[in-house]
């Protein structure tokens, strides 16, 4: 199987570039009801922001506004795998870059100034947004994740984890060193309560490490284990996670926390039944129990595809390491976020304001969308505590703007409904089922927060990006990705947020190869030696049963 790259660079000078310089709520708690009544309540908040009320063990105490705690949704948690390869000089491809993965590595707080309490809080606004390439949208609304969970007294439940290793050999050198160096990193992260067990596979899959207790006279075995994993054999994913699940439900049974597995591996299955009905099975499967999956990818031959299916599971999300600083960073700030389920099957139905109709949805897999009428309905499988807040964008446009040129008769003024948001959840701790609805309100300028701002910034990235590496696969138009990737680099240079500073490399990096596959220079240009691949495999590529839109990931209303 080829990389799923469209084009390599052999360029050590790229390097360089990345120092170059970048040219009114009503917040209602709801009780839980009596054992003998339905789990279930309604809510219906303020216009501006919804939330629903805690319960299970979790100490939400916090206001909104002075909590450090947030909450993202589950599924790809970066795009590493498409930085890196950007930073190499390369095409990736673009199906390697999700809109999900990109927010989730921001924090994008939207704070309408009112104290929450609740463990989770969902808020709702919308700002004008243009997109040079989708000119048709005239709004970006944002549904806003965060918790009232107190960072300074949170401790998450205790955890037994079970490490799935592929020690196959595509695994052999970095990829390899770098699980140990993870794995290392993990158990520094563990503490007393917690428990570890290590499962390797290459041509089969065996129990590497039995499930051991984490204390100060266990540690030294748990290291040597780690230490002593070696790289050997086929890549029988099918049964390395088939022994994994099964350490992990023998374990659970007298376990006082949450269980979970972590797959380490370059996604590349080679033996065994290696279609993805196979493993998303066992996914479905284990989450039923329980049991949730987190997917460490690693290796610049990572295969994305797999790994972002397995991801959408409830209970799972997905982190690439293209290196151990990029390891280093996540575990030692994000670990014990990364393996706590906030909220499970958080369902979402758009409604727009008459006038206005639904032109994309960022930040989930487009399969999970569908249209019922004119609204958008989807459901997102879980929400992760994060110290990020998180949130999923829609864009807006003029109904029929695109079809008949029409424009309303007075322009959508602050404060005016662009939608209605309805939703539902049930929380993980209690079980409960909380439903709510809420207007989408267009906010002032003056008044717009950091995840609505820097959301749009982040929403014409990915859609810049996407459509530029989709005109150099698609169309082999390399003029129209170079000017694309130009003016990106134009619009990023222009917002003053020093957070975006990565963006900044990213559109130069991108906008470099593009530059030297159009024949076109700028003043970033370093000595490039270039080797293009003619073929493209795309064996990775996901089937989709529903059409959707490569750019606004919509689905077909057929």
């Amino acid at each position: 199987m080829k990389l799923p790259f469209l084009r390599q660079v052999t360029a050590t000078t790229l390097a360089a570039l990345l120092t170059c310089p970048a040219p009114a709520l009503l917040a209602q708690t709801a009780s839980p009801p009596p054992a003998d009544e339905e789990d279930e309540e309604l809510i219906i908040l303020s216009p501006f922001m919804v939330s629903a009320g805690s319960g299970g063990s979790y100490a939400a105490t916090s206001t909104l506004a002075g909590s450090s705690m947030g909450a993202t949704a589950g599924g790809a948690q970066d795009i590493n795998y498409f930085r890196s390869g950007a930073g190499r000089g390369e095409v990736p491809h673009p199906d390697t870059i999700t809109a999900e993965g990109l927010f989730s590595e921001y924090d994008l707080p939207l704070d309408l100034g009112h104290t929450s309490p609740e463990l989770f809080v969902v808020q709702a606004a919308a700002a004008p947004a243009r997109f040079e390439v989708l000119p048709e949208v005239t709004h970006l609304a944002q549904l806003g994740f965060s918790s009232g969970l107190a960072a300074a007294t949170w401790e998450r439940a205790p955890l037994n984890l079970v490490a799935v290793i592929d020690k196959s050999g595509s695994m052999a050198g970095h990829p390899l060193d770098l699980v140990r160096q993870s794995l290392q990193q993990v158990l520094r992260q563990l503490g007393p309560g917690d428990q570890l067990s290590i499962v390797l596979y290459g041509d089969r899959a065996h129990v590497h490490q039995p499930v051991t207790r984490v204390a100060a006279h266990t540690r030294h075995l748990l290291e040597r284990a780690i230490r002593s994993i070696r790289s050997n054999g086929s890549t029988n994913m099918e049964e390395g996670l088939q022994v994994g699940y099964q350490v992990a439900r023998e374990s659970a049974r007298d376990f006082a926390g949450t269980t979970r597995v972590m797959l380490f591996t370059d996604e590349r299955p080679n033996v065994g039944d290696t279609s993805p009905e196979s493993f998303m099975g066992m996914a479905r499967a284990a989450s039923t129990d329980g049991i949730g999956l987190t997917t460490i990818g690693v290796g610049v031959h990572f295969g994305t595809a797999l790994a972002e299916q397995l991801s959408s599971v409830r209970g799972g999300n997905l982190f690439f390491f293209p290196d151990e600083a990029e390891m280093l960073t996540t575990f030692t700030e994000d670990f014990d976020t990364m393996v706590t389920e906030l909220a499970h099957d958080f369902s979402v139905r758009i409604r727009p304001a008459r006038g206005f109709r639904i032109a994309g949805v960022f930040g989930l897999p487009a399969d999970l969308l569908r249209w019922e009428g004119n609204d958008l309905v989807f459901t997102v499988n879980t929400i992760f505590l994060s110290k990020r807040k998180g949130g999923i964008y829609f864009a807006l446009s003029h109904e029929g703007e695109k079809a008949r040129g029409y424009l309303p008769a007075s322009p959508a003024r602050p404060g005016d409904r662009v939608a209605q948001i309805d939703f539902s959840y049930s929380e993980t701790e209690a079980g409960r089922t909380v439903r709510a609805q809420s207007d989408v309100r267009l906010q002032h300028p003056r008044d717009l927060q950091a995840g609505l701002t820097r959301g749009r910034a982040l929403v014409d990235e990915f859609l810049t990006l996407r459509r530029a590496a989709s005109a150099h696969l698609f169309d082999n138009d390399q003029e129209t990705a170079f000017q694309l990737t130009a003016d990106l680099v134009r619009r990023l240079e222009r917002i003053d947020d020093p957070a975006l500073d990565p963006e900044r490399t990213l559109a130069a990096n991108v906008h470099q190869t593009f530059a030297e596959l159009s024949g076109n220079t700028v003043e970033l240009i370093c000595g490039l030696s270039i080797e293009v691949i003619d073929e493209v495999d795309d064996d990775g590529m996901p089937h989709r049963e529903v059409p959707v839109d490569n750019l606004t990931g919509l689905p077909s209303r057929r």
